[in-house]
């Protein structure tokens, strides 16, 4: 029989709201990896049946571009972080841990990292950083 855990509701989100967080969450490690891809505007450029160069997304300033993609990836990344720093605070490289990936628990967390909590602290404080997240976004 599945444990029911008490829950004082002070983190209240309905359901579409706490979705939206989740999945905006578990966007982390994309925009990370489309961050990390973006450093330079070479590859903006198109070589194409050896003609002359041009640009891939035809805009006059492919750089001008990939910067703001960039500050838009960094925005949505910060986003995140510092709803962790806020929720977390000691625990937030754990929680920024968990709310990124899928299926990464307490559990998991206690077993690879050594959470120094209990269950009810960590789930508390996940619940704060999906409330925090929620109303940021």
């Amino acid at each position: 029989m599945a444990r029911k855990m008490s829950y004082d509701g002070k983190y209240k989100l309905s359901r579409h709201q706490f979705n939206t967080a989740k999945w905006y969450a578990l966007g982390f490690n994309e925009w990370l990896d489309e961050y990390n891809r973006l450093k330079d505007s070479v590859s903006a450029i198109s070589y194409e049946n050896g003609d002359m160069p041009h640009a891939v997304n035809k805009t006059s300033n492919p750089t001008e571009e990939l910067a703001e993609r960039r500050a838009e990836l960094r925005a949505k990344m910060d986003k995140i972080v510092a709803c962790c720093n806020t929720a977390g605070g000691d625990l937030s490289e754990y929680l920024l841990k968990a709310v990124t990936n899928e299926n990464v628990t307490y559990h998991t967390l206690k077993a690879l990292m050594d959470i120094p909590c209990s269950a009810n602290t960590f789930y508390d404080r996940r619940r704060k950083f999906y409330w925090l997240l929620a109303k940021e976004i």
